[in-house]
């Protein structure tokens, strides 16, 4: 497999704002931040593993503005983030092999 690690994230300072509101990531025009992401090596090679298993995507790899960047879904049909370990070269590209 791919080797992923988990990032979670917090909002500091919200736990004070009365006025927060946290959305989960799973409606039109609220995705927010409350999701989870897995650093992997290979943002390409981790979203054709997922593709195998049977798992959709809110934003390919190279669906969005930013490359090497996915939004895959979980079995419940939440939002997933998959990133590539230490950052994002603005460079990438999918290599075939």
């Amino acid at each position: 497999m791919f080797g992923p690690v988990l990032e979670l994230t917090h909002n500091h300072g919200t736990e004070n704002d009365n006025d927060f509101k946290n959305f989960n990531g799973n409606k039109n025009g609220r995705q927010g931040f409350r999701h989870i992401g897995f650093l992997v090596d290979d943002v390409y090679s981790a979203c054709d593993d997922i593709r195998k298993m049977g798992f959709g995507f809110r934003e390919e790899s190279d669906g969005g503005s930013i490359k090497g960047l996915a939004f895959a879904y979980d079995p419940d049909g939440y939002s997933v983030e998959i990133i590539k370990r230490g950052g994002i070269d603005f460079g990438d590209k999918r290599v075939e092999k």
